[in-house]
């Protein structure tokens, strides 16, 4: 089934919550791309221990294929992810957690590239030769504006090394963009996807970025309730138009800087995108003036919000506007935009898909 939509997720509790409750459908028209982190620090387990996150995106993901990749964010890694992505001997760590830790998955494996002082590294060829014998499809991920001379080089380098019947993802990331950087961001993109589409054994072309804000309230304008733009999906439309073969990608609704709130010193808010996916509507309400249920509550008076369409995040505001919230965390709530966030992303996708041919 053809993959609609890849979201770059860090492995994260509040965005595997969110994934958990997905449906069949939805994850079968979706491409997740993982940024291994490590878990939560426990008394036994000071470091986080990634294969607890690897246990739940098993239990998320089943047979589904997923993108899987190593956050370099030094507040998510540790010991373990540091040893992955360790170049030596073919990035031999990372080799062996895919194909023997966990050969029992759909891993996409990521390329992780490396210079030494000669330029691309042999190890960096010898990872993609190894792995591209076992698997069928393996992604690399660029930054939007490298160059379109790096890009071809860095790719010529990667698809030499890889068996014939092994397929590239490119993922071109833009990380978080700002309005004055709109214009820009999409120059870049076209440039970058339109020198790679013609590229033997590309599977695919993802453009990725959040334009998500990190105060929600400032950039809405309003203290209680308000909304504000979101330039993901324009973005992407903007560069399709230059380049058809581009598909969706970006980071779900979540800001690529964001700290993680502690309880006691977040405003609860909800926050749902529009259904053309260009707006953010929230509701923000503190703890003793209604909190979390007001949210719900002034949302579902919100034409802009869409509470029939069976989703868990429909099933949350409902028992949170009965006084039943099921959580009361900024995790929690962040779990709940994702979730639909993903689901209309999905949904527009595929309305996309009826359309007749342009």
């Amino acid at each position: 089934m053809k993959k609609l939509y890849y979201p770059i997720l860090k492995t994260r509790d509040a965005e595997l919550r969110a994934m958990k409750h997905l449906s069949v459908e939805v994850l079968q028209r979706t491409c997740p791309i993982y940024e291994l982190t490590k878990s939560r620090k426990t008394t036994k387990v000071p470091d986080g221990d990634i294969h607890r996150r690897m246990k739940v995106i098993e239990e998320i993901q089943g047979h589904n294929e997923f993108i899987l990749d190593l956050s370099t964010d030094e507040t998510y890694t540790n010991p373990q992810i540091k040893q992955l992505l360790s170049p030596y001997h073919g990035f031999s760590d990372w080799f062996y957690f895919v194909v023997e830790n966990y050969r029992n998955l759909n891993i996409i494996p990521t390329v992780h590239i490396y210079e030494d002082e000669d330029g691309f590294s042999n190890e960096v060829s010898e990872f993609v030769r190894k792995m591209s014998q076992i698997k069928t499809k393996l992604a690399l991920r660029l930054p939007h504006d490298l160059g379109v001379d790096d890009i071809l080089e860095y790719l010529k380098s990667v698809i030499e090394a890889m068996d014939e019947r092994c397929k590239l993802i490119i993922i071109f990331d833009a990380g978080h963009v700002t309005e004055a950087e709109y214009a820009k961001v999409i120059g870049s993109f076209t440039e970058s996807c339109e020198a790679v589409e013609r590229l033997d054994r590309l599977e695919s072309i993802v453009v990725a970025s959040s334009s998500f804000p990190s105060d929600v309230k400032n950039s809405g304008g309003h203290d209680a309730e308000g909304d504000f733009a979101i330039l993901e999906e324009k973005i992407y439309l903007a560069v399709k138009d230059e380049c058809p073969i581009v598909e969706c990608g970006d980071y779900a609704s979540i800001n690529t800087e964001q700290i993680e709130m502690r309880g006691g010193t977040f405003v609860p808010r909800l926050d749902i995108v529009t259904e053309d996916c260009n707006r953010f509507v929230y509701k923000r309400y503190r703890r003793d003036d209604g909190s979390y249920p007001r949210c719900a509550k002034q949302m579902l008076k919100d034409k802009r919000y869409k509470g029939d369409n069976g989703w868990w995040s429909n099933d949350e505001i409902a028992l949170a506007s009965n006084d039943v919230p099921n959580g009361i965390s900024p995790a929690y709530w962040i779990s709940v935009r994702v979730d639909y966030y993903i689901n209309m992303k999905i949904k527009k996708r595929l309305e996309e898909l009826e359309l007749p041919e342009r």
